[in-house]
């Protein structure tokens, strides 16, 4: 590899930064807990003048975690032609398994940070840290609409506790 070119690659943070930052970060509420005691008929209520329900959001999180997730096993991730593709619908009757399989998927991406080669490529000059900072961007960015969504439904703190200020 040139210089230019290793210039040019987009890594990211460690890999204990990327599996702390991917549960908790120490500034953030995990996941686990934003989820939490979230009943299936909340999670799937849309608050006026919101685009998005949680479970809608949940969803489109874990469309987003299967597609890095396929991008850390070394298989061709194809990106969908429109953004909608990335928000699926969800019925009350498949919150509980939605919200498992992200939180499942949460559990893979750690162990991903912690023991896959991170300065591997993965998409031209990103590497597969590169990704797994985006990823954890990403899910900052929506489990905060979660957390403001839960507010105007009445439903935050969650059990366990949560950030009010």
């Amino acid at each position: 590899m040139t210089e230019e070119a290793r210039e040019a690659v987009l890594s990211g943070p460690s890999p204990q930064a990327l599996e702390r930052l991917l549960d908790e970060g120490s500034a953030f509420v995990p996941p686990s807990r934003v989820l939490g005691g979230l009943s299936a008929e909340l999670a799937c209520r849309r608050v006026e003048g919101t685009p998005h329900t949680v479970a809608e959001i949940v969803a489109h999180l874990h469309f987003w975690q299967s597609y890095t997730l396929t991008l850390a096993r070394g298989e061709r991730a194809a990106l969908p032609e429109h953004a909608a593709e990335g928000w699926p619908e969800v019925r009350p009757d498949e919150w509980d398994g939605l919200r498992g399989r992200f939180l499942e998927g949460l559990t893979e991406m750690k162990r991903v940070a912690r023991e896959e080669d991170l300065s591997r490529p993965v998409r031209g000059h990103e590497t597969l840290g590169y990704e797994l900072t985006l990823h954890v961007m990403h899910n900052a960015v929506h489990l905060g609409q979660v957390i403001l969504l839960r507010r105007m439904l009445g439903a935050w703190p969650p059990p366990g506790g949560g950030d009010t200020w």
